[in-house]
């Protein structure tokens, strides 16, 4: 049997994951999966106790097949330390340098675009590379609080890094309707751009079958609200995914129906982290307001990628009876509680085998 490692997190993290966790069982009552699941205790409780996250990443690898993480965040650690050493821990040092981020509507309603007329207009994938850019921490601070302050932000882009999300964005493209769009701002970042230009180029040719476009990341900005459906896959630098892919999000109903999955493209036995795009939403915290689609959805991610199709297929139909039903959280504009829709969600997995 193998065990999943579940970090609730955060904010809303735990109320959204508890309904994830009520999924789970289901699925595993349902389709037999195998798959237990083990809660690990970091958060921003657990940091300001013991003054530090300390993950044995090894152990994650090791003892786990993948991660199910909630949101982070929390008022009390401005800087969000904690987050930063979950996160970006668990993403570089695995190596989880593909980031998929699904964007698709499955109802028309949900979508603020009135020349979108049909939800095939939205149906694509983002895929962020995931470990480096400006989120690798190099660059500082001289002369801080001073007239003369100086801040500094280095965006760091390997070979190695870009060719495995480069890959990955083809391998993809190639499993969907064969289009993939390169995004980058090389007329204003003459050492970035080129690399991943130069190695998009030498990718390409081992797939003809797809076809390759560009975009300035402004340009694209702009065709997300103007033509959606001219994209099928994304694939961009970690900055530029991270805010194009919320910018997706919308399109589709907003960040409550964002999931994503990071994982290492050569490691067949752990299988990555799946989480939801928002954040630890504070405010709606304790309010029973929080949508649990974008955690469960990451669940149904990760059963995809360990080849559960059978209960993947039940989770993505559940989804698509919330989304295209009356039953829905305030993000959405109705009025229905977490759990309420973590309940529906339940009901349509476990008919699954007599519809």
């Amino acid at each position: 049997m193998s065990t999943l490692a579940v970090i609730p997190g955060d904010g809303i993290g735990p109320e959204v994951m508890s309904e994830v966790l009520k999924v789970h069982a289901v699925v595993e009552d349902v389709f037999g999966t195998g798959l237990k699941t083990e809660v690990l205790p970091y958060s921003a409780d657990w940091f300001l106790e013991h003054g530090d996250v300390d993950i044995d990443i090894q152990a994650i690898r090791g003892d786990y097949r993948a991660v199910l993480l909630g949101a982070l965040g929390d008022a009390r650690i401005p800087d969000n330390r904690h987050a930063i050493r979950i996160i970006g821990g668990l993403r570089q040092q695995l190596e989880l340098s593909v980031n998929l981020r699904p964007v698709r509507l499955r109802a028309l309603a949900h979508c603020p675009l009135k020349h979108v007329r049909s939800v095939e207009d939205v149906d694509l994938v983002i895929v962020r590379e995931n470990t480096e850019d400006v989120y690798v921490g190099v660059g500082g601070t001289v002369r801080g609080g001073r007239p003369g302050h100086v801040a500094m932000e280095v965006g760091v882009h390997t070979r190695w890094a870009v060719d495995r999300a480069v890959t990955a964005a083809f391998e993809l493209a190639r499993s969907r309707r064969h289009r993939l769009t390169l995004v980058d701002k090389s007329n204003a970042m003459p050492s970035a751009g080129p690399l991943w230009q130069s190695r998009f180029r030498a990718i390409a040719a081992s797939y003809p079958d797809v076809e390759c476009d560009h975009l300035y990341v402004d340009a694209a900005a702009m065709e997300l609200i103007r033509d959606p459906a001219r994209f099928d896959v994304v694939v961009t630098g970690n900055l530029f995914g991270d805010i194009l892919s919320d910018e997706a999000s919308m399109l589709a109903g907003g960040l409550g129906v964002a999931p994503s999955a990071s994982y290492d493209p050569e490691d067949t036995e752990f299988l990555g982290v799946f989480e939801a795009v928002h954040g630890s939403a504070p405010d709606l915290a304790g309010t029973g307001r929080a949508n649990p689609l974008a955690s469960v959805m990451s669940y149904s991610l990760l059963l995809d990628r360990m080849g559960l199709t059978a209960a993947h297929t039940a989770v993505e139909r559940a989804v698509d009876e919330v989304l295209c039903g009356d039953l829905l959280t305030p993000d959405l504009g109705g009025t229905a509680r977490t759990a309420e829709v973590g309940d529906l969600i339940c009901r349509a997995v476990a008919r699954h085998d007599k519809d």
